[in-house]
């Protein structure tokens, strides 16, 4: 299974009303299969609570899977129809998550970010995908560390 996964970069272009970033946005969403997946973490790092960007996010919102997190209100349709998104992160996963971190060959002068190591993960547990991102050298640096792994950054 192929997915897409958003980044905090992919989130604050759409928030931001960036064309690009909400045509890429309407195609996953038109073309159906696996909602588009948002790292909890990476919901955090974009979220600002703001009179502004209420309707961008409530809409945005309703269109994205948030990994791993459960629904306040859950209705039939809000069952994750994949395994790795019912099944969330083990302690095991976080590790791994850890070594990605500490292994990933960023460029100099740049911090580890747990942020886009997870979004990496994330794809790679889904059998692989692309992490849509304003970091494409950082995505493609974890993406190194999980050789086996089929997950491409493509830039906002």
């Amino acid at each position: 299974m192929s997915v897409v996964v958003y980044d905090t970069g992919m989130l604050m272009a759409l928030v931001s009303q960036n064309q690009r970033a909400h045509a890429l946005h309407k195609g996953f969403v038109v073309a159906g299969g696996h909602q588009p997946i948002v790292p909890g973490p990476a919901l955090s790092q974009a979220w600002r609570t703001s009179p502004k960007t209420a309707y961008a996010w409530k809409r945005l919102l309703a269109d994205v899977f948030v990994f791993p997190a459960a629904r306040t209100r859950l209705s039939a349709d809000d069952v994750p129809h994949c395994l790795p998104c019912a099944a969330g992160m083990t302690i095991e996963h976080w590790k791994i998550v850890g070594d990605m971190i500490g292994a990933a060959a960023l460029p100099p002068k740049k911090r580890p970010d747990p942020v886009d190591a997870l979004a990496v993960f994330v794809a790679a547990v889904h059998g692989g995908g692309a992490v849509l991102t304003s970091d494409a050298h950082d995505i493609a640096a974890y993406a190194a560390t999980l050789p086996a792994a089929d997950v491409s950054a493509v830039a906002v």
